[in-house]
């Protein structure tokens, strides 16, 4: 490591004086260097949490007098979202455990351990700073879903919707197991799919449970949505007023979602990270509507890209290939993709080099028809 890059800071909280000891002195070796602080109980901790610079791990064990290691761990996700935490307890219960994951902990950590498969978890916590968080609403809980299964990931995605919570764990992309409040499994699964908004927090997962799903996750999500559609179905069947010409009506609550105007289906795209323009432009080139950052011209990107797509639907139809589907312009700072929205304008997504651009794809199929439908086209 350079003497210039910044030693990762961890906090560990034990009421043991041994095991603080043993821990500050034993950690560390030429593999993992991290700068160490100590704390003998629950407010100590939170004390120094508030008084120090950024906390990048917490290890803490669970029982301790005063504030306990779960109270702390719900303390330090409600004030510092952004700092990991391990587990500790000698005291190994599936009860502990399963409390510790929907409070925001997805290592845990039965005394007594191994120091080297501690140092591997702490190696593993203090890159979490660079997982994806994000928003239901911004990114799309089914894209993420997708997008975990086709990356082929161990890890486990946390969901939040207000006092609810769940957690979903991926396999080499596939979906093993779900908790969300009291269930497990598909049913657990399938409640964490029916949240309409809130937070999503992927993590790295040390300690894989037991499989609970074995169905594919292309199923999950098509009998996810079902049961999406029948329930918010069931719930919109209104009663005309008048008796005379008393009706049923059935809202499909899925339908009305999905035709959100243009400016919020823009704002999606702008949602993914790295990500800083979307712009739908007629093939005139005129601007038809866009979301950007700040001082980017957007006009002048839509009359620029007609030339750039005219070109690229020109060279498809040279070659034999058919109608264009989207198209993909790399530069050294990242890439601009143009596609076909409906007969008569183009969508336009400039990005930076380190977007992900499965996610943009998966965001253009999904919402073309929408962009359509809202702009008139």
């Amino acid at each position: 490591m350079s003497g210039k890059e910044k030693l990762k800071k961890i906090l560990i909280v034990d009421d043991e004086e041994d095991i603080l000891w043993s821990l500050q002195n034993n950690l560390c070796n030429e593999s993992l260097q991290v700068d160490i602080s100590a704390a003998s109980s629950g407010e100590e901790a939170l004390e120094i949490l508030s008084n120090s610079e950024k906390i990048d791990l917490v290890i803490t064990d669970i029982k301790m007098p005063g504030i306990s290691g779960l109270d702390l761990l719900i303390e330090i996700k409600n004030r510092y979202p952004y700092t990991s935490v391990i587990v500790m307890t000698a005291f190994p219960s599936n009860e502990y455990k399963k409390e510790a994951i929907l409070k925001g902990s997805l290592h845990f950590l039965e005394k007594p351990f191994d120091i080297n498969g501690l140092r591997e978890m702490v190696t593993l916590a203090i890159k979490e700073d660079n997982m994806f968080r994000g928003t239901v609403a911004g990114v799309g809980l089914t894209d993420v879903i997708q997008i975990k299964a086709l990356s082929g990931v161990n890890s486990a995605l946390r969901v939040k919707e207000g006092d609810q919570q769940g957690i979903i764990y991926f396999e080499n992309g596939q979906v093993v197991h779900a908790i969300c409040n009291d269930l497990e499994g598909e049913e657990a699964f399938y409640q964490i799919m029916e949240f309409t908004g809130g937070l999503l927090d992927s993590i790295n997962v040390t300690n894989m449970p037991d499989h609970t799903i074995a169905v594919p996750v292309g199923a999950l999500l098509i009998e996810g949505m079902r049961r999406s559609d029948e329930k918010s179905a069931s719930g919109n069947v209104v009663e005309s007023s008048d008796k005379e010409n008393s009706v049923v009506e059935v809202d499909n609550a899925k339908k009305e979602d999905d035709m959100a105007d243009l400016k919020e289906v823009l704002t999606e795209f702008t949602n993914i990270p790295g990500v800083n323009t979307a712009c739908l432009v007629g093939r005139d080139g005129f601007l038809l509507d866009s979301i950007a950052m700040s001082g980017i011209d957007t006009e002048m990107i839509g009359a620029i890209a007609s030339s750039g797509f005219g070109a690229s639907e020109a060279m498809g139809n040279q070659l034999g290939k058919g109608a264009l589907s989207m198209s993909m312009i790399e530069y050294n700072d990242g890439p601009v993709m143009l596609s076909p929205i409906g007969a008569d304008a183009f969508l336009v997504v400039v990005a930076e080099k380190d977007a992900n651009l499965g996610m943009i794809r998966l965001k253009i199929k999904k919402h073309t028809s929408e962009i359509v439908e809202s702009a008139a086209i």
